[in-house]
């Protein structure tokens, strides 16, 4: 007796299993958790937010996100190592983290005073992108939609004016770099690696007196308050995408993967849009709070693209692979040309 009752309910589980895995996708509708370094309540999680509501209204039961802002999934190696891990299934990733996956990409970024202007950048990332998605699909991952923030800018705890005030500095470099660690000691600094999200700690406590950031994060962190003066150099573009892993990406339906590119890509460009608006936006509430800014032109301004320019030498095979880094300069110097320099 108590064999047959043992063995319904064996079936009926079985049963019901098989139902349930025959249940059309409406009815099992897909996750994903998404993780940035970006803080609650900015315009890159409120864009994101907005994101995710256009996967909630995916065909076939939708996607949902769920997205873990300001670090709590650790920096963005944590969040690439996560992803390979299932833990996460997607990140908006800065260069720093992307290189985690393929090094390719590091010429969006890394090379100090490259580019001129935000049509460069774009020039570039447009022309660059199709080869970099089919490098990360190889390796596992979809780029769903690039985005840049605008430029970083250097901000210190005493005035900076020409690159030789930097010399002795403690300087803030995201890990994973070693080839930026040592073009910062070949400078005259000391590099400190540290994730974002405790810079503002190792400024207060004087573990590093220069930290290169967007104006936008430098506000959301109040590196303003340690750090109370600001280098007005456009160093570099801080660049990035919003990835998942292939392995979500296939559990998608058709249908829900045109609304997650689209819209992700839609996403994307409104970072990008509403980032460089705001990176002014950013300073100015920065100087109302008592931020000291460093105007740069003029000699000065040939002076910091001079001292830019000098360390593309290491730059290049140091933190760029030396492919990539020749082909941004020649699509640099083709805009240019075709743009009356």
């Amino acid at each position: 007796m108590m064999n047959r009752i043992f063995m319904r309910r064996v079936l009926g589980m079985l049963v019901l299993a098989g139902l349930v895995s025959a249940l059309p996708l409406a009815a099992r509708q897909a996750r994903v958790k998404l993780a940035t370094l970006a803080p609650k309540g900015t315009s890159f999680h409120l864009i994101l937010q907005e994101m995710g509501q256009a996967w909630r209204e995916a065909p076939d039961g939708g996607v949902r996100l769920t997205i873990f802002t300001d670090g709590t999934m650790g920096g963005e190696g944590d969040v690439v190592r996560r992803i390979g891990l299932g833990q996460l299934q997607a990140g908006l990733l800065t260069t720093s983290g992307l290189t985690e996956i393929d090094l390719s990409v590091g010429g969006l970024q890394n090379i100090p005073m490259a580019y001129h202007s935000y049509e460069e950048v774009e020039y570039v990332r447009d022309r660059l992108g199709s080869k970099y998605e089919k490098i990360f699909a190889d390796k596992g991952y979809i780029i769903l939609g690039w985005f840049d923030t605008g430029w970083v800018k250097i901000f210190s705890k005493e005035p900076l004016e020409r690159p030789e005030d930097m010399r002795g500095g403690k300087v803030f470099i995201v890990p994973g770099s070693p080839g930026a660690l040592e073009v910062a000691r070949s400078i005259g600094t000391q590099p400190v690696e540290l994730e974002p999200t405790d810079v503002l700690v190792s400024l207060q406590t004087g573990l590093v007196n220069i930290a290169p950031a967007p104006p936008i994060y430098a506000l959301a962190a109040q590196f303003y308050q340690p750090a109370p003066y600001m280098l007005d150099v456009n160093w570099l573009p801080l660049s990035g995408a919003i990835v998942m892993s292939q392995k979500s990406w296939d559990r998608l339906t058709e249908g829900q993967r045109e609304v997650v590119k689209t819209s992700a890509t839609a996403a994307g460009r409104k970072l990008t849009d509403r980032a460089r608006v705001e990176m002014q936006e950013s300073i100015d509430a920065m100087v109302k709070r008592g931020l000291k800014v460093q105007p740069i032109d003029g000699e000065l301004q040939e002076t910091w693209t001079t001292f830019g320019v000098g360390l593309h030498p290491q730059i290049r095979g140091g933190v760029v692979p030396e492919v990539e880094f020749d082909e941004i300069i020649r699509l640099l110097k083709e805009y240019r040309d075709s743009n009356g320099g």
